[in-house]
């Protein structure tokens, strides 16, 4: 009997082990399509305006109103890039987007191109490389000063202003280099090719920005991409360079720095809004792009965000390194920043949205439409084509595709960089 009653139970445990697969199945498929309803919900206001945008003006306001437009009409895309608001493109913002743009291919080409991995030092010695760098930096500001002149003969302060401005964070470059035992003979080389690449670019994009034209979507487009990428790649440079110093280097002074840092967040922009522009002002950067770069160029929430995570990172490669004879800048380029690869494509993420979205800043700062970005633009845009529906929105959809398409593929690393920040404090 009791091999009987064995039997039996031993026949009934696949039927209920199937049984609670089968549940848990269901479970997890309800769970699933819980959970795609609800991003149907939150996602519909995007669908309706995407199908608008291939509507006619006369049918988005139409009651009561439809999903699927009754005729495709595919030309309200290319119609929005060929709109002109007038205004031609003036020669100081567009040598303003040059500008900006070659100090970043500046620190890109120097940063990657600066330290030689080959220790021996036959080159030129410090008390020689190091004031010849210096020379070429300031005959570079001097060629700043002059370019601005003769382009569109720029005031005396704006002149010496944008010149110190580069210069300064040329010399911050060079410094950074400079605390490495670097070979100066190739620091000079590496300086030179780096300027000169700053050059083209500068020019090259100058140019571009005038052939593109004035008050035009497309104008708009390049102007709100170039400031969302450029200064979101400048505040990487910056933010992790301060990061890995409070992160891994001791220094005097480092516990009330970084406490004074986080106490600046504390501040409400609306603090600060008057007093930045009138120095912005006295500047002469109003309606220039300098006016968004470089008060922006360093973020504490940034620093914060790459401080946390890089206290988190073993210390092991960093140190294997360094007994290798790797200097910090080499360990800076080298491990820790393919290490906090996570924490830096959020950090990415979140300033290229931030600059993308942004709408007061610009508002204040940049006032003709050659200068606009699109949050501005369309703005201005929707008051003039106010029966023209249909190309409203699609200027809302160029405005949102891009952020949404950069959060998709890299929404994995942006999970992952605010985890780690969290780890330890």
């Amino acid at each position: 009997m009791t091999s009987i009653s064995m039997d039996s139970k031993a026949l009934k445990l696949p039927s209920e082990r199937k049984k609670l697969n089968i549940l848990k199945s269901a479970g997890v498929f309800v769970r699933y399509l819980l959970l795609s309803l609800l991003g149907l919900v939150v996602f519909t206001p995007f669908i309706l305006a995407f199908l608008g945008s291939f509507k006619t003006g006369a049918e988005i306001i139409a009651f009561p109103p439809t999903l699927f437009p009754e005729k495709w009409m595919l030309g309200n895309w290319p119609d929005l890039f060929f709109t002109d608001m007038g205004g031609n493109p003036r020669l100081e913002g567009s040598t303003s987007i040059g500008l900006i743009v070659g100090l970043f291919a500046f620190y890109a080409a120097f940063f990657l191109t600066a330290m030689s991995n080959q220790r021996e030092r036959k080159g030129l010695p410090r008390k020689i490389g190091l004031p010849v760098s210096v020379l070429l930096i300031g005959a570079t500001g001097y060629c700043i000063s002059v370019y601005l002149g003769i382009t569109f003969d720029a005031i005396l302060t704006l002149r010496v202003s944008v010149t110190i401005a580069m210069m300064s964070l040329m010399l911050v470059a060079l410094g950074i280099i400079a605390m490495s035992e670097p070979d100066w003979g190739w620091v000079v080389l590496s300086l030179i090719g780096s300027i000169l690449i700053a050059g083209v670019v500068t020019w090259l994009f100058a140019q571009m920005a005038v052939d593109i034209g004035g008050g035009k979507f497309s104008r708009w487009l390049f102007n709100t991409a170039l400031l969302s990428v450029v200064r979101a790649f400048l505040q990487l440079i910056f933010c992790s360079m301060a990061a890995y110093a409070f992160a891994r280097l001791r220094f005097p002074g480092k516990g009330i720095i970084f406490g004074f840092m986080l106490a600046s967040m504390m501040l409400p922009g609306a603090v600060t809004l008057i007093p930045s522009y009138i120095l912005i002002a006295k500047l002469s950067w109003i309606n220039k792009f300098y006016s968004l770069v470089f008060p922006g160029i360093v973020t504490a929430f940034g620093i914060f965000l790459l401080t946390q995570f890089l206290k988190a990172v073993p210390k092991d490669l960093e140190e294997a390194a360094l007994m290798d004879g790797a200097s910090y800048f080499q360990i800076y380029k080298d491990v820790v920043l393919p290490l906090a690869r996570p924490a830096l494509l959020t950090l990415f993420i979140l300033q290229f949205q931030a600059m993308w979205n942004d709408y007061l800043a610009p508002l204040l700062y940049l006032n003709t439409p050659d200068m606009w970005v699109l949050n501005v633009a369309l703005e201005v845009f929707k008051q003039q084509y106010v029966t023209k529906m249909n190309l409203v929105l699609v200027g809302a959809m160029v405005n949102a595709i891009p952020v949404l398409v950069l959060f998709f593929f890299f929404s994995r690393y942006y999970i992952e960089g605010v985890s780690y920040a969290g780890v330890k404090g």
